[in-house]
């Protein structure tokens, strides 16, 4: 087979996922960002060039603002604390214990679990007269209701939801560290906690890497559980509201689809700063050596 049957070949393998890849995740952002830039009238049928007048109208609204600090607050709270519990889980399930099979299993499961129903189970837990949350701790908290405490509520369902699979990804990083650097550790007197300081973490650090990026794009995208969990009429709404609950809102419920544009593409361009930051950081803790 010559040269370009082979590329031939490749290309017809990867063909369904850059075709789904270019309909269904390019053209719709390119489009995206074509809205911004558009005054709809006559229910979207006629456009018009409005040029920055979309971006004007969201710089001066206080509620983006707000929004927009929800987003990020929640970025701060939840990349983590994921990042910790998943690490530490990862650890625990690399080490030969009994039944380990079954403890992967179990901590998997919230992430093969429907939205809706893991959304009702935790309603369960939260509220205020009958939770389980409440009589464990003896109080008598509205978790969902009350504005102080709604963020730390989801943040700890999506911690819950993510979990599981992050603690996959660490855990693949754990068992591709060499066993003979363990070895060599111990000969030289190294104890459990020095292990996992000096060779553990260090060359897992790539794989932390990789994980806080995908956690960050993930948590700055934060709905579902703003959706299912607090709801369009609760009064803890504004508190936790994100940017793509604003988007939701403005581009489904009031039909204003070229402002609900403008926040996503403002949504892209603060995924692009902070992976960039990410980025630019990475050189003083990721150890690739």
């Amino acid at each position: 087979m010559n040269t370009k049957s082979r590329y031939a070949w490749a290309y017809a393998m990867i063909a369904p996922t850059l075709i789904g890849t270019l309909l269904f995740w390019s053209w719709p952002a390119v489009y995206s960002i074509y809205l911004g830039f558009l005054k709809s009238e006559n229910f979207g049928l006629v456009n018009h060039w409005v040029g920055m007048q979309n971006y004007e109208k969201l710089f001066k609204d206080d509620e983006f603002w707000r929004n927009l600090r929800n987003t990020l607050t929640y970025v701060v709270l939840f990349v983590p604390l994921t990042l910790v519990c998943s690490t530490f889980l990862a650890v625990m399930l690399n080490a030969k214990i009994k039944g380990l099979s079954a403890y992967r299993v179990v901590y998997f499961l919230p992430q093969v679990t429907m939205p809706a129903a893991a959304a009702m189970v935790w309603v369960v837990l939260f509220a205020q007269d009958y939770g389980l949350v409440n009589y464990v701790l003896g109080t008598h908290v509205s978790w969902l209701s009350d504005p102080r405490f709604a963020m730390y509520s989801l943040v700890i369902v999506g911690v819950w939801a993510a979990v599981g699979f992050n603690m996959l990804l660490i855990l693949a990083g754990l068992q591709g560290i060499p066993k003979a650097l363990y070895e060599a550790g111990e000969i030289d007197g190294a104890v459990r906690f020095s292990k996992f300081r000096y060779i553990t973490l260090p060359l897992l650090t790539p794989t932390l890497f990789f994980t806080a990026i995908v956690l960050v794009i993930g948590a700055t995208q934060v709905f579902d559980s703003i959706y299912m969990l607090i709801g369009k009429t609760n009064v803890a709404l504004p508190s936790v509201r994100s940017l793509v609950y604003a988007y939701y809102q403005n581009a489904f419920v009031y039909y204003d689809q070229n402002y609900g544009a403008a926040i996503v593409n403002i949504l892209l361009v603060l995924n692009l700063i902070l992976t960039g930051f990410q980025f630019l950081f990475q050189k003083k803790w990721v150890v690739y050596d």
